[in-house]
C-alpha cells in the first residue's frame, strides 16, 4: 500500500491518516503536523480509485457504504496499517484520524481493531456506521473526538448529533465540536480543539 511514513520522535505517538474520498496520503499530514508535531505519522493511500483520487470503499450515497466494500476494505486497511506501524517500529496504540469517508474507515478501525487503535478522531466524519461493525466492540472505553462545521452541506449537524449519539451507544468517551461557521474542511477551530485533545490522549492514554 503507497503510504507517507514518518517515525515519531523519541517516546512520542503515532497518527494513522486516512484521507477523505477522492484525495490521496498526503492530504492531512499538513493537519497532523498542525496537531501533533513530533508524533508520528503513518499515511496510506485509500485502495479505491475515485474522482481522480482515492476512497476507503465505495457508496450507495455520502455516509451510507456499500456494506460489502466496507467488510472487505475494512479488513485490507487494518492488515495494511499493521504491516505500516509494524514497519516503522510503532508498537503502542495509535490516534486514527480521518477525514470525510476516511473519518467512516477511522471509527470502523477502532470498532475492529483496539489492539492497533487506542483512539479515533472523526473530522467532518461523524456518520454513524452499519450496527454490525459497532457490534464489533472495540469502542467501548475509546476515546473519540468528532469535529464538524455547522455550514457542511455533505455532514450536516444533523447528522453529526445521530452519529455521535451511535458512537457513545457503543462505547466510546466521544468529545465534540462544531465550528459554526465552518463548511466541509478542516478549519483552525478545528485545529486548536484537535491538538489539545490529542495532548490529553498522549498524557492519559500513550503515557499512562
Amino acid at each position: 500500500m503507497t503510504a507517507v511514513v514518518r517515525p515519531p520522535d523519541d517516546g512520542r505517538p503515532t497518527l494513522l491518516l486516512l484521507h477523505g474520498r477522492g484525495g490521496g496520503e498526503h492530504d492531512l499530514v499538513g493537519v497532523a503536523e498542525a496537531v501533533a508535531p513530533g508524533w508520528g505519522i503513518i499515511a496510506p493511500r485509500g485502495p479505491e480509485a475515485e474522482g481522480g483520487g482515492h476512497a476507503w470503499f465505495t457508496h450507495h450515497a455520502i455516509g451510507v457504504p456499500v456494506i460489502e466494500s466496507l467488510d472487505v476494505r475494512l479488513g485490507e486497511t487494518a492488515e495494511a496499517a499493521a504491516g505500516l506501524a509494524a514497519d516503522a517500529g510503532v508498537t503502542g496504540p495509535m490516534v486514527v484520524m480521518g477525514f470525510s469517508n476516511g473519518g467512516m474507515m477511522a471509527g470502523a478501525l477502532g470498532c475492529a481493531r483496539p489492539d492497533l487503535v487506542g483512539g479515533v478522531a472523526l473530522l467532518c466524519s461523524a456518520y454513524p456506521l452499519p450496527p454490525h461493525i459497532y457490534a464489533m466492540g472495540g469502542l467501548a472505553g475509546m476515546p473519540v473526538v468528532a469535529v464538524s462545521g455547522g455550514a457542511d452541506p455533505f455532514h450536516p449537524p444533523d447528522v453529526h448529533a445521530t452519529g455521535v449519539a451511535a458512537y457513545r451507544a457503543a462505547g466510546a468517551h466521544v468529545s465534540e465540536a462544531i465550528d459554526t461557521a465552518g463548511a466541509h474542511s478542516v478549519t483552525p477551530e478545528h485545529v486548536r480543539i484537535l491538538r489539545k485533545w490529542l495532548e490529553g490522549w498522549e498524557s492519559d492514554v500513550f503515557l499512562g
